[in-house]
């Protein structure tokens, strides 16, 4: 049985916009309530693996999350509520990424630097995570709820911060 545990993706660690947080500022993406956390960073800052994963998708939506990239665990993890899943988390807002689609990174790898691209109020990183499960066409979501079918990463994080073993 192995628990999820996320290593902090940025230091400091600063949470300015909690997940699930309402807001009418949403329904226009078609939604209710915030669908991840937002962190404080600097406009440049380093952005870190917080698992081992691979590069999922990366885009850009320029009147909405902006430049982003999405990671996927490499592992499945057992929730408290019965549920095995891997995680994709989306981090939107940025300025740049080194790294395409199907890239490995080790925890703690630099994958991307803070921006505020998109729809974005000022330099920030927006952290989406989901529960995916492998389905016949790509991963599939497993939540279902108001705040885009996401879940609250807040129990997960493991207080310590990413970096290289280097």
């Amino acid at each position: 049985m192995s628990s999820l545990s996320l290593l902090y993706p940025v230091s400091p660690h600063v949470v300015t916009r909690a997940w699930g947080v309402a807001d009418e500022l949403y329904k226009e993406f078609g939604f209710l309530k915030h669908n991840g956390i937002d962190l404080a960073l600097s406009e440049g800052q380093e952005i870190r693996a917080p698992f081992d994963c691979a590069v999922s998708l990366v885009g850009n939506q320029p009147k909405g999350s902006g430049l982003f990239v999405c990671l996927l665990s490499t592992a499945a993890y057992d929730f408290p509520d019965g549920v095995r899943a891997r995680v994709e988390l989306s981090f939107m807002h940025l300025s740049r990424t080194p790294v395409s689609k199907g890239m490995r990174l080790g925890a703690g790898a630099v994958f991307a630097y803070g921006g505020h691209t998109g729809r974005a109020t000022g330099p920030h990183v927006h952290i989406a995570p989901k529960r995916v499960k492998k389905g016949v066409i790509g991963y599939r979501d497993l939540d279902r709820n108001d705040a885009n079918n996401t879940f609250d990463p807040d129990p997960y994080w493991i207080q310590d911060y990413a970096r290289t073993n280097s």
